[in-house]
């Protein structure tokens, strides 16, 4: 046979065959005349989104008017038959109403998802300390007794059961001329606990003081000491306003003797004292 009329032959054959036909399942099936099937196909895919891969969905009329049949095939093949009855008035409310309750039906058969495991309750944040810094007089009582200010703070930890002190005094006094200075920085602890819902906080202190003492008359002489102070310690309490009072006695070592041209003061060993501060909470 001749190239040309082999050609032919082929050609004449391709135009006599059938078309191909398409295997591939319909997904969506919506031929219902209560509907709109291309609206009904477009709410549902809105509503359903990616959850609607893999469904077989058909919808047929019944016997009854504006009502359908649905069947849904879901991905893992399982089958479900359900009888819808529209109550819109228009087609485009029966396509709408079509559409929700197919993917309603769709989300029901949806795996639910796996619970996650609770985590471990984290342990709540350690409480941040709060302290206190305070202002107020003092009061020493010795040969003749002394006043002067007192700057105390400190801060309240191990459930405001112990308290670290820190404590800045200056106190003067004076007799027929001579004149008696003393500045005293020191440190301790007070130990104790809240009470009254935390309002009033009751405890015992020790102070540890470097004590510099002046003496002015007709000459000017000072020195350093030591001083020990001992007492009780009571506050009252608010949210960021603090009322302090401390009192006890305070112990110097060695005692000290101050003479003047017609005066003598005298510091010690143990002379009772009083301090009282006003000051703010913080932290």
């Amino acid at each position: 046979m001749s190239p040309s009329l082999l050609l032919l032959a082929v050609l004449a054959a391709t135009a006599s065959a059938p078309p191909p036909t398409d295997t591939t399942p319909q997904q969506l099936d919506l031929a219902a005349a209560a509907v709109d099937p291309a609206a009904t196909a477009a709410g549902l895919r809105a509503r359903a989104g990616p959850r609607l891969d893999g469904w077989t969905i058909s919808v047929r009329d019944t016997a009854t008017a504006n009502e359908v049949e649905a069947v849904l095939r879901s991905p893992a093949g399982e089958q479900r038959r359900r009888r819808l009855t529209l109550t819109g008035t228009t087609t485009d409310d029966r396509s709408r109403e079509l559409a929700a309750s197919l993917a309603l039906l769709v989300e029901e058969d949806a795996p639910e998802p796996e619970p996650v495991a609770n985590p471990e309750p984290e342990p709540p944040p350690p409480a941040k300390p709060r302290g206190w810094l305070g202002l107020g007089p003092r009061l020493e009582v010795g040969s003749p007794p002394a006043g002067g200010l007192d700057l105390s703070g400190g801060a309240w930890l191990v459930r405001d059961h112990l308290q670290p002190l820190a404590n800045l005094a200056w106190s003067s006094t004076a007799s027929q001329g001579l004149r008696l200075h003393s500045l005293r920085i020191g440190a301790g602890m007070a130990a104790g606990a809240p009470l009254k819902a935390g309002r009033i906080w009751l405890g015992g202190h020790v102070l540890l003081h470097a004590q510099w003492v002046q003496a002015r008359d007709a000459t000017v002489a000072s020195a350093w000491t030591a001083a020990t102070e001992v007492g009780g310690l009571v506050q009252v309490r608010w949210s960021r306003v603090v009322l302090a009072a401390r009192t006890g006695v305070d112990l110097n070592f060695p005692p000290l003797t101050l003479r003047g041209a017609a005066a003598q003061i005298s510091r010690g060993p143990a002379a009772w004292l009083l301090a009282i501060n006003f000051g703010f909470v913080f932290g």
